[in-house]
């Protein structure tokens, strides 16, 4: 029996790889003849440029870049023939910020430009940016400032690229040297929230980035005036676009102003590890995330295999951290199995810290002899 194993980070607790490792143990103490392929995955997110490595021969290239204040770091991105994965939390991302320091006020993502930049004046033609887990809300101001775009005010003095100043954006002028018609960018993200409004980039996300409700607010009308002002330049309404809410509204910029595409990010981490292949060769798949939620079930990476066990009638067991999903919400046909932490673990704290050891001993339950349809 061959068995593939792809699940998602449980987020907070352990890699998507770990994940793997320990589902692993668990059913190799008790089936002892199965075949288990580890296919660690990811939905576009934080952490996307990790499972890639996993899989393919990336080559690092490290860059002098600056962290969302502006702080000089290090940060890495990674290529293959002539394209350039870059992830957005390794220049901009919240983890490089202490909580006290979280403000997306004040934050920019022009650390991320910075490596993009690099990208292609080294020849990359293809530009892979992995949105998730920023700690800004600059709709990607800062990106298309080191790119060669400043965002003048009603003076004409050049604003610093941060989330405060997008309401006071009056003109923008391109003085960028980069032929976009060469260069293909494509954002890749796991959402589909719109830039503004009560979905949009500032209401759902800008909290957990240190926003407090007023800021909020203000950052939400920032991105609307900024949409307006983009639309006068390019023609584009940006927020008629899915997913133009993730990272901060990253994609308003990069997409009017830079020929950028938008794409699911698990289709493309599928493709590029050759994830339909392996579904195709596997008679059970084990797949789990931290958290099984309605979210879950709109484009992340449970969704995604679901999809693609139907597509090939596999049968999918899920190892999940916690099981939220309304119990009226039907799941998709091939998911035979669920099986939660949180129906052995003592409290949410215990869950976190023993993930692994907890989905090691549900791992040893799980079942292999399902029935048919």
């Amino acid at each position: 029996m061959k068995i593939l194993i792809a699940p998602d980070k449980f987020k907070g607790s352990l890699s998507a790889k770990k994940v793997c490792e320990a589902i692993t143990s668990g059913l190799k103490s008790v089936h002892k003849n199965v075949a288990i392929t580890q296919h660690p995955m990811a939905d576009g997110g934080d952490d996307s440029l990790v499972i890639l490595s996993d899989h393919l021969s990336l080559e690092k290239i490290s860059v002098q870049t600056q962290n969302p204040l502006g702080k000089s770091i290090v940060a890495d991105y990674y290529t293959s023939k002539n394209t350039a994965f870059i992830e957005v939390a390794s220049a901009s991302g919240i983890v490089l910020l202490n909580p006290s320091e979280r403000n997306p006020l004040k934050t920019s993502t022009f650390g991320t430009g910075l490596l993009v930049k690099d990208a292609i004046e080294k020849g990359f033609q293809k530009i892979y940016i992995f949105l998730g887990g920023s700690a800004t809300n600059d709709a990607g101001i800062g990106i298309a400032y080191a790119l060669g775009f400043d965002f003048l005010d009603q003076k004409n003095n050049v604003l610093e690229p941060i989330g405060e100043n997008l309401i006071h954006i009056h003109q923008i002028i391109d003085r960028s040297d980069i032929d976009f018609d060469k260069i293909q960018i494509t954002l890749f993200c796991d959402v589909t929230n719109p830039l503004f409004g009560k979905n949009g980039a500032a209401y759902v996300y800008a909290a957990q980035k240190g926003a407090t409700s007023r800021q909020i607010e203000y950052l939400d009308a920032g991105l609307q005036h900024f949409s307006t002002v983009i639309f006068q330049k390019t023609g584009i309404e940006v927020s008629n676009i899915a997913g133009t809410g993730a990272a901060g509204g990253i994609g308003a910029s990069l997409v009017a102003l830079c020929q950028a595409k938008i794409s699911k990010g698990f289709e493309a981490i599928a493709r590029l590890t050759h994830l339909e292949e392996h579904i195709r060769q596997s008679d059970i798949v084990i797949s789990g995330e931290g958290r099984l939620d309605e979210q879950s079930l709109q484009g992340k990476v449970i969704f995604g295999i679901a999809d693609l066990c139907q597509k090939y009638n596999k049968k999918l067991i899920l190892l999940v951290g916690k099981n939220d999903l309304n119990p009226h919400i039907p799941l998709p046909k091939s998911i035979r199995q669920v099986l939660e932490i949180m129906e052995i673990a003592v409290n949410d704290t215990d869950a976190i810290k023993n993930a692994a050891y907890y989905l090691q001993k549900q791992s040893e339950k799980i079942n292999l002899i399902l029935p048919d349809d």
